[in-house]
């Protein structure tokens, strides 16, 4: 596990760590197009991570201002990118990319040999002691230590090794939740959690600090601290919308036992409706404002959180196939189109049941997994099977959907 703890560097403590990440930006940049080149050759050689940690000594020699960063800093950065390429050729992630400025500006000190901590300050290697509130006791073993920039904030991320019980399993109290648009969760108990949203005024601050930067001469020192100032300002929601869901991930993890969740896929969900020169997309301002509002409120995130949290305390998430659920009626199970007549309302043209929609696709939810589970149906779980069991999970969920 990791703790995560605002730094404060001083100005020439401030100035080595951005150093420090160009260069470890640099490394990773020169390495990517090393194995790159290498593909293409006639003869191409596999470049491991210790054939290319042994070419920093020479990268020193030909960029002296590479010296400034400490080396273990630039031997992770190498290490990273292979790991990156691990993740591609099994299937986690794309091809890696390089590096940007201004992106994911972090850095590594992974010897916890050369790491100290002591009241108010933490020892790292040529920065020395630096400023920091530790907020809560780390307990563990100290592993690295992740730098990072988020506005104009500095974080440590301590990575520490300890050992803990395994948890209890629970199983008594389970529940529906039903991934929403307006409402970030609604569960099937009537609780419905709301995710704070820019507001109209935050919207037109966000537009003219982007204006100001549009008439800023490129390169000038007046576009960086334009730039300087929408960084900030985007941190900013950023944190405040981090810790609202960690408030309400952690809720619903004490909150219940078992959660069932929509099996939705985001990327589907959310791609352009453009289409082609050929083939022209319909309201496609309609659906990139929905993707908007749907990005805003991030359900992968929220998946990711639910699962790691209900994971660690011995609850269960698992996952139905969300087709029809917001046009099913949870007290007689008639399924039309038209049981919706807008987005917040449900109105049951056979029974005339009527509830608020996402209350009432939370409750189709919850009798999904539960039919699911007592039926025998695959339902996927939560962990790293989830992948390797989406075929067999959508064949299910497809045959509760028919049954109901």
């Amino acid at each position: 596990m990791a703790y995560k703890f605002r730094i404060y560097p001083d100005e020439a403590q401030a100035r080595l760590f951005r150093r420090t990440i160009g260069c470890c930006r640099v490394v990773y940049n020169t390495c990517l197009e090393q194995k790159r080149l290498e593909r293409h050759r006639s003869e191409p050689r596999r470049l491991t991570a210790v054939d290319q940690n042994k070419q920093l000594g020479d990268l020193k020699e030909a960029l002296p201002w590479m010296k400034e960063a400490p080396h273990h800093c630039l031997q992770q950065a190498v290490i990273d990118l292979h790991k990156a390429f691990t993740n591609f050729f099994e299937g986690r992630a794309a091809f890696p990319k390089p590096r940007r400025k201004y992106q994911n500006e972090s850095f590594r000190y992974p010897d916890p040999k050369h790491i100290m901590i002591r009241d108010g300050e933490i020892f790292l290697p040529k920065a020395r002691w630096v400023k920091i509130v530790a907020h809560r006791e780390i307990v563990g073993m100290v592993k690295n230590v992740t730098v990072s920039l988020s506005g104009n904030h500095w974080y440590a991320s301590i990575q520490v090794e300890r050992e803990i019980d395994e948890p209890a399993v629970r199983d008594t109290i389970d529940v529906g939740g039903d991934l929403g648009v307006v409402h970030g969760l609604v569960l099937s108990d009537g609780t419905v959690y709301d995710l704070p949203r820019m507001t109209e005024k935050e919207k037109r601050k966000e537009e003219n600090l982007q204006r100001i930067i549009s008439r800023r001469k490129k390169g000038s020192r007046n576009r960086a601290r334009a730039l300087r100032a929408l960084r900030a300002f985007k941190a900013k929601i950023v944190r405040r919308r981090k810790d609202a869901k960690h408030k309400m991930t952690t809720d619903v993890s004490r909150r219940c036992d078992v959660i069932y969740l929509e099996d939705l896929k985001v990327a589907n969900l959310t791609a352009s409706a453009r289409g082609t020169v050929d083939d022209p997309g319909v309201n496609v301002a309609q659906k990139a404002g929905s993707n908007r509002n749907m990005l805003d409120v991030s359900p992968g995130e929220t998946r990711m959180q639910i699962e790691y949290k209900m994971r660690r305390s011995g609850g269960g998430v698992y996952y139905v196939n969300p087709a029809y659920t917001s046009q099913r009626c949870s007290v007689c199970g008639h399924t039309e189109a038209d049981n919706r007549p807008d987005r917040d309302t449900f109105l049951c043209l056979s029974c005339g049941h009527a509830a608020c929609a996402d209350d009432n696709a939370s409750q189709n939810i919850l009798y999904l997994g539960r039919k699911a589970r007592a039926g025998g149906l695959p339902v996927l779980a939560c962990g790293s099977n989830r992948g390797a069991g989406r075929k067999q999970e959508e064949e299910g969920s497809s045959q509760i959907a028919q049954a109901a």
